[in-house]
């Protein structure tokens, strides 16, 4: 007799049924939470005031985002907004847009952001001077940006979109060398339509030395291209939105 055929053709009961479901239902929320995760809340505009904030922080907490960005004068009070119990991060993003301010400035930017409860910073590189080709004074603001942090996480904001190919591999390079955790392509590079090919040349010239930040996902489907490419880390200002998408396809998808 065959007892494939026989096993094949052996009825389910219902409570292995049941089972089965509570155990895809278990594996779809388990990877759901996983690229939750992965989403960092964009709240780092002006339009983004403490009430506002205060709703955000509470949406971030209870959906396990990877972390809330902020502008540095409302750490503290999404520091406090988050809890001591905090189930979401908090980044302070310093210098934003164009990294304009002294080394100096952003040192000091750090130390308070971190002081205020600020659990990783985010930092714009020196565009200006990249574009001069100043490389020595980017080495040497990483550097003493990476000492300032302390053991937290330092991620530099390329602001890539306005720099050339060779401008971006150079300070991904340096970036690396100085210890620098993560690399965020800029603002704006996903709604810009050079997704591709930032973080594809970003992840050439960092290798695995550092995380790759992308920003403007507003939906799943941009989220999990990003993510194909080579991001581990998704910047969004729907955030929130993207993540209930993420946790309505897993309750469905069994």
């Amino acid at each position: 007799m065959d007892n494939s055929t026989t096993t094949a053709n052996t009825p389910v009961s219902q409570s292995e049924k049941l089972l089965y479901s509570q155990f895809r239902r278990k594996i779809n929320a388990e990877a759901a939470r996983s690229q939750i995760k992965k989403l960092e809340y964009d709240l780092a505009n002006v339009k983004a005031g403490v009430n506002v904030l205060k709703s955000a922080c509470a949406d971030a907490n209870s959906l396990e985002l990877g972390a809330v960005c902020v502008l540095p004068s409302f750490v503290r009070n999404c520091s406090v907004f988050l809890g001591m119990q905090r189930k979401c991060g908090l980044v302070a993003c310093i210098s934003s847009p164009h990294g304009g301010d002294a080394t100096p400035i952003k040192v000091k930017a750090v130390k308070r952001a971190i002081n205020d409860g600020a659990d990783e910073v985010e930092v714009t590189a020196p565009v200006a001077h990249i574009r001069d080709g100043n490389f020595s004074y980017v080495k040497k603001e990483f550097k003493k940006l990476k000492k300032a942090v302390k053991h937290k996480s330092l991620r530099i904001d390329l602001e890539s979109n306005l720099l050339s190919h060779e401008e971006v591999v150079r300070v991904c390079n340096i970036a690396a060398d100085c210890g620098v955790n993560s690399i965020k392509t800029g603002s704006s590079a996903l709604s810009s339509g050079n997704e591709i090919e930032r973080i594809t040349e970003i992840k050439s010239a960092v290798k695995d030395k550092c995380t790759i930040k992308a920003e403007g996902v507003a939906t799943v489907l941009e989220m999990s291209s990003a993510i194909d490419m080579g991001a581990s880390v998704i910047g969004s200002k729907n955030a929130a939105d993207v993540a209930r998408a993420i946790l309505t396809a897993a309750e469905t998808e069994f």
